[in-house]
């Protein structure tokens, strides 16, 4: 489920804009035809709040709808779907949908709604029902968690995967990999968190919620955009749309990874950079 650390809304002050912005992605994904998006910027203004109320009313049922919503309350889990629910508003019949892998924490789930649609766009074109969005924004943590899991399995995969930075922080991992796994991954971390110090990123996932919501940083899992998509899935074709996205100016950076240890396709989204077709 869709889930908040702090309340958000009327009365609160929450400083983690990751849970304003889903609760806003939510919000649009569930207001009617008739009203109008809010901003998704992370930042509780009045017409966030005005559409707190109005689903609190609508939906919640509440007879004096106070604005907020609490972790774990009535209307986050009215406003929460399936952990593999729709990243935007269904579309409509012959496109394609794109979701969220269900592992996602909410705060990994802020990709923007435009680099939603052009993932969207990419797979109507390759005919394919429905993408799998399987990574996003990563903690120095989370990356390591991924780092230290595929370096048990094939170390010299992942040495092929990332570039000097990576490399340092494998290094660690092979240096001192018969310590017990915490020792290993906060020594890890810490390398991860050194390089960052010094502006040089191990992986583009590892970075700020406001520098990712410049240029959002997407990787859509090829087993799990196969999984979802079924007898529509057709891998050659969707990295081929891929390219051709990348070509037309919607997609700023697309790199095939599908042959990588990691599976996916990796791809750098600028928001709003080129209107999206009608």
């Amino acid at each position: 489920m869709n889930s908040i650390s702090q309340p958000v809304g009327r009365g609160v002050s929450n400083l983690n804009r990751n849970d304003v912005l889903l609760v806003q992605q939510l919000l649009n994904r569930h207001r009617m035809s008739t009203s109008a998006a809010i901003q998704e910027d992370g930042l509780v203004g009045p017409k966030t709040i005005a559409a707190i109320e109005e689903f609190q009313k609508r939906v919640v049922r509440m007879s004096i709808p106070d604005g907020r919503i609490d972790p774990g309350g009535a209307t986050i889990r009215a406003l929460s779907n399936s952990s593999n629910s729709p990243v935007a508003p269904s579309a409509p019949a012959g496109s394609a949908t794109v979701v969220y892998k269900d592992t996602l924490s909410a705060n990994e789930k802020i990709v923007d709604p435009y680099c939603v649609d052009v993932i969207k766009m990419v797979m109507k074109n390759a005919g394919c029902s429905k993408g799998v969005i399987t990574s996003t924004i990563r903690t120095p943590e989370e990356q390591v968690d991924i780092m230290y899991r595929n370096a048990k399995t094939n170390l010299a995969g992942q040495y092929s995967l990332y570039g000097s930075n990576g490399d340092a922080v494998l290094k660690v991992y092979e240096d001192n990999k018969q310590k017990p796994e915490a020792e290993v991954k906060r020594l890890m971390v810490a390398k991860v968190k050194e390089l960052l110090q010094n502006n040089r990123r191990v992986s583009l996932h590892v970075t700020t919620a406001e520098n990712y919501r410049l240029k959002n940083i997407i990787d859509i899992g090829v087993n799990s955009t196969q999984a979802a998509a079924g007898a529509s899935f057709n891998k050659s074709k969707i990295t081929e749309a891929f390219t051709k996205a990348e070509r037309d100016g919607y997609i700023n950076k697309f790199i095939d990874e599908t042959h990588k240890s990691n599976n996916c396709w990796h791809v750098e989204i600028v928001p709003n950079a080129k209107p999206l077709p009608v």
